[in-house]
């Protein structure tokens, strides 16, 4: 028998919402500092983490998170802050 856990989902209305998944990806991307890096450690492909960070940019005003391309000088991704935080 599996040890219970508690999840926490926030939906958004018309399909848009996050889950434990995207808190993952959120914690991976701000660990290793790349969508791709995150995404290899948690088991996805880059095109599934992109994906996730799309709609996660795209459930708030300002972007979650910012991403720089890559390239010659590495590019990256960084979690945004509020001002509040």
């Amino acid at each position: 028998m599996e040890t219970p856990r508690l999840t926490l989902r926030v939906d958004f209305g018309r399909g848009r919402g996050l889950g434990p998944g995207q808190g993952r990806l959120l914690e991976a991307i701000e660990k290793t500092g790349s969508i791709s890096q995150a995404g290899r450690a948690l088991g996805m492909s880059y095109r599934r983490a992109w994906l996730l960070v799309d709609d996660m940019n795209n459930c708030f005003r300002d972007a979650v998170i910012s991403a720089q391309p890559g390239g010659a000088h590495g590019g990256g991704a960084t979690r945004r802050r509020s001002a509040s935080n």
